[in-house]
């Protein structure tokens, strides 16, 4: 039986496999990434609601961030991300991709 991942299919075993080797794979200490993600945002832009979450996985490569903050009023959505983006210029350097959300308060 084969099984449809992405554009390729790979018999149902290795899927399987590829399971195990996420399972396995070495984490320094889950969400501990997060949370400096998190403690960067919070410090520079003192939001009302902040997620940082791990899309990718477990192994740090994509995150979804969403940041509500007072600091955003009657900033254009553009500015509002390159603010985001010049805090997080080091970690961002280190990702695959970034899944942001950002709004002022309402």
């Amino acid at each position: 039986m084969y099984r449809a991942t992405g554009l390729m299919r790979q018999p149902k075993a290795f899927t399987g496999l590829a399971r195990l080797a996420r399972f396995y794979s070495e984490i320094p200490a889950e969400g501990s990434y997060e949370r400096l993600v998190y403690d960067k945002l919070a410090a520079k832009l003192a939001p009302q609601e902040l997620v940082v979450k791990d899309v990718s996985g477990g192994c740090g490569s994509m995150f979804a961030i969403k940041v509500v903050s007072g600091e955003f009023k009657g900033i254009p959505m553009v500015k509002q991300h390159r603010l985001v983006n010049e805090i997080l210029a080091d970690e961002i350097s280190k990702w695959h991709g970034l899944q942001l959300r950002t709004q002022a308060p309402k």
